[in-house]
């Protein structure tokens, strides 16, 4: 994997060694082991692209630069996490894009769709290839159903939910949330609940969270309920039941979603053994999301 740091260069040219590190006007790439985590290369790469006389075409440029380019066996992924950190800071600044750099950007966004057509899976792909129609003014070149589709790969992700209003969809969310929720995808729908602030947002959120909940529950208790005297089953299952709660847990964290009510469920919930026995460090998770006098009385409830 590569990352980011900063540079003076105004051309893709520089090469040290034997290790690719190309820079582009200001910006240069390097192996990451060389720096610190791509997270932590933000807030470097967005002075970098401000510095720059035409930002759209410089990340274009590294995410179309063959030489560093990553392959798998024989399938060549055309973007990485390198990528998506570049999109995202580019998309801050909301750049000028001029004709002959949108038109490039086009031939990239083709030659994604091509590969997620295959690669359904790659969320990585699947959320480059809507950050560079966003940004780039592609999106009324795409089928509207065909990209909101894509938006169910990466629902999950506080970037997509941001793109979806950007990308003018904000009309299409009730429809967008409804065909999460039959789809089970709880989770995904909560997020975009409450990023839009739709009608209703407490209840159904509460009943989502909860609905998540109980149906992880059944799915894990009926793949496993003919194996029960397994050791390795039965610790199987204990560690997806405490990742079932945990992801409730940091989709309530997320979005700041107040429900005593749901919280002191959860707890109880995994107490009484409705999901079979939970951590102790799970079941303080659960109470630290609790006002104080709330947390005693589930906890002592619990017990």
């Amino acid at each position: 994997m590569i990352s980011l740091s900063s540079m003076h260069s105004n051309h893709l040219s520089s090469f040290t060694g034997d290790h690719l590190s190309p820079t582009i006007d200001g910006m240069q790439l390097l192996p990451i082991e060389q720096t610190d985590e791509l997270e932590s290369q933000g807030n470097d790469t967005l002075v970098s692209l401000l510095a720059s006389s035409d930002p759209s075409k410089d990340v274009l440029d590294i995410i179309q630069n063959p030489s560093i380019t990553h392959c798998k066996g024989d399938n060549v992924v055309i973007i990485n996490s390198c990528h998506i950190v570049l999109l995202e800071q580019l998309m801050k600044i909301s750049p000028h894009v001029k004709p002959p750099v949108r038109q490039e950007a086009m031939k990239l966004a083709l030659n994604l769709k091509a590969y997620i057509a295959e690669n359904a899976e790659n969320s990585v792909a699947v959320l480059g290839f809507l950050l560079l129609l966003s940004i780039y003014g592609l999106v009324s070149s795409f089928d509207e159903d065909e990209v909101l589709k894509l938006f169910e790969f990466v629902a999950q992700q506080k970037t997509a939910v941001e793109l979806f209003g950007t990308m003018g969809l904000a009309d299409k969310i009730s429809g967008f949330v409804q065909n999460l929720i039959q789809k089970h995808k709880h989770i995904k729908a909560v997020r975009f609940i409450c990023a839009y602030n739709m009608a209703n947002k407490n209840q159904s959120v509460d009943h989502l969270l909860r609905k998540h909940v109980e149906i992880s529950a059944k799915v894990i208790s009926e793949s496993n309920c003919k194996k029960t005297n397994h050791i390795a089953i039965k610790d199987k299952a204990r560690d997806q039941e405490i990742d079932t709660l945990e992801t409730v847990l940091q989709c309530i964290s997320d979005n700041k979603i107040e429900s005593v009510d749901l919280l002191s469920q959860l707890s109880i919930f995994s107490r009484k053994d409705k999901i079979s026995s939970l951590s102790d460090s799970v079941l303080h998770h659960i109470l630290s999301f609790l006002p104080t006098k709330d947390a005693v009385a589930t906890s002592v409830l619990s017990k």
